[in-house]
């Protein structure tokens, strides 16, 4: 049964490890266990010293006899990733939207009449901007009056020079005919207070 049980752990994966016991010495079915998948973890290691470096490695089924080289053909592997969603796309509302250029900022602000207007300034790379945006759209959840607009500063650093815009992350509040109403810049704690 001890043999038995090595065996099978020495054969899956398709390595090829002898049973224990083959050494005429009688061992545990725990130890012999054990010493078969040490060996079968062993085989699949390569490192620097391995002989198996630069070798082919094949993967499968045991094979009786050895397969020509003519016959054997080089792998090929197609990988697909799919779209990632930026962590600024993530749970966004149906009033938070990114603007895309100067003009379509300006466009924003004048469509949204007397509304309240929200401009988030933020950088891919501000981890305190990954940090507050969960919080923004909570906000812009339970204000759906509200008009969120995120502008990238790493796509739009003009318009962010030209607005005044140096430290992330960066609100301005817009009203209609009453402009800008202030601007600051606040990280997670600021908001929780």
């Amino acid at each position: 049964m001890a043999a038995t049980a090595a065996q099978a752990v020495a054969v899956k994966g398709s390595v090829a490890v002898p049973p224990c016991g083959s050494r005429g010495r009688r061992r545990g079915a725990v130890a012999s266990v054990r010493m078969a998948a040490a060996a079968a973890t062993s085989a699949l290691r390569i490192g620097r010293r391995s002989p198996f470096l630069g070798g082919r490695l094949a993967v499968g089924p045991r094979r009786s006899r050895p397969v020509p080289r003519n016959l054997v053909a080089p792998v090929q592997m197609n990988l697909a990733f799919a779209k990632a969603t930026k962590w600024w796309e993530k749970g966004l509302q149906p009033n938070m939207r990114e603007v895309e250029s100067a003009q379509d900022l300006v466009d924003s602000l004048t469509n949204a009449g007397d509304n309240l207007v929200i401009v988030d300034f933020f950088s891919p790379g501000c981890g305190g901007c990954r940090a507050l945006h969960p919080k923004i759209c909570q906000i812009a959840e339970q204000n759906p009056d509200v008009l969120f607009l995120q502008v990238n500063y790493e796509e739009h650093k003009s318009m962010c020079y030209s607005l005044h815009v140096h430290v992330l992350p960066f609100f301005r509040f817009y009203r209609g005919a009453q402009g800008r109403l202030c601007s600051f810049s606040c990280t997670n704690a600021t908001v929780r207070s």
